[in-house]
């Protein structure tokens, strides 16, 4: 498993556990890619941001706010139908349970839970197992979060999108291709993020079809 240093530098993210979930071009030039990795406590998050000239902060508009959605339980129908922020909608069969967001200051954000019935439970403001990438010679974004939060495993179901801080409009999006403003771009089912020993299996065997484990 990776346990990466969060540092805004992405050189010690490499080898098979690495998954590289896409590419999508940044509303001012350059473009971000996000990445994740897991060990046995996190789930990690990385962005490479270095060719947008765009950072992680609280000045509206001029800094970027970064959301990322998990769902938890792996249940057709469980789960929420909007975040939070009323930025992005979901309408596939599986949706998000757990979403973070990294909106604020100095390495601050806020996350949230959906009590199974019909509102997000917020769990708080922290700035624990956070860098966001605000200098220029270490300008990528580096995030934990505890697999204790979304279930205790890295196989999940995950979605993820960008928006200037303080905006409606989601620049980017992971999966890709859903950005807008009102009305809200609408997610389908997210992206399978498999376990560091999965991915190994799908390097050396081409193993088509990955299953959550229950």
């Amino acid at each position: 498993a990776s346990t990466p240093i969060l540092d805004g530098l992405l050189d010690d993210w490499g080898g098979g556990d690495v998954l590289n979930l896409g590419t999508e071009a940044a509303p001012d030039g350059g473009d971000y890619t996000l990445l994740t990795t897991a060990d046995a406590t996190n789930l990690y998050v990385g962005m490479d941001r270095d060719s947008s000239d765009r950072y992680l902060g609280d000045t509206g508009v001029d800094n970027d706010s970064f959301f990322f959605a998990v769902d938890v339980d792996g249940t057709p129908g469980s789960g929420a139908g909007i975040d939070g922020y009323t930025r992005m909608d979901f309408g596939g069969p599986m949706l998000p349970d757990v979403i973070y967001y990294y909106t604020g200051g100095g390495g601050w954000y806020e996350w949230s839970s959906w009590n199974g019935v019909d509102a997000w439970d917020w769990n708080g403001w922290s700035d624990q197992g956070t860098y966001y990438g605000w200098d220029e010679t270490n300008p990528d974004d580096e995030l934990a979060i505890p697999l204790a939060n979304i279930g205790g495993s890295a196989n999940v179901m995950v979605w993820a999108w960008m928006t200037r801080e303080g905006g409606d409009y989601v620049e980017a999006s992971w999966p890709t291709g859903h950005t807008g403003g009102e009305p809200n771009p609408v997610f389908g089912d997210g992206i399978m993020i498999p376990e560091p020993a999965s991915l190994a299996l799908l390097a050396i065997g081409g193993l088509a079809l990955l299953r959550r484990r229950r």
